[in-house]
């Protein structure tokens, strides 16, 4: 792929994650997903490492304290 496609494919995971986020700004990592996935069909591994990697960056893996 060109360096263009592979710019314009980390805009749409960036997009699906900034779409996800709920009111307190945290991003719902099933939700980006299924919109990715939806946006692109299927994704290859390299393509799921970035979107998790974009996703952690977001904070969406961070404990909520919500212990029980």
């Amino acid at each position: 792929m060109s360096f263009l496609d592979e710019l314009l494919k980390d805009f749409d995971m960036i997009a699906a994650v900034e779409a996800s986020k709920d009111a307190s700004g945290k991003p719902d990592p099933y939700l980006a997903t299924g919109l990715v996935h939806g946006r692109k069909g299927s994704l290859s591994f390299y393509d799921t490492l970035r979107l998790g990697a974009f996703l952690g960056a977001q904070g969406a893996f961070d404990d909520s304290g919500d212990n029980w």
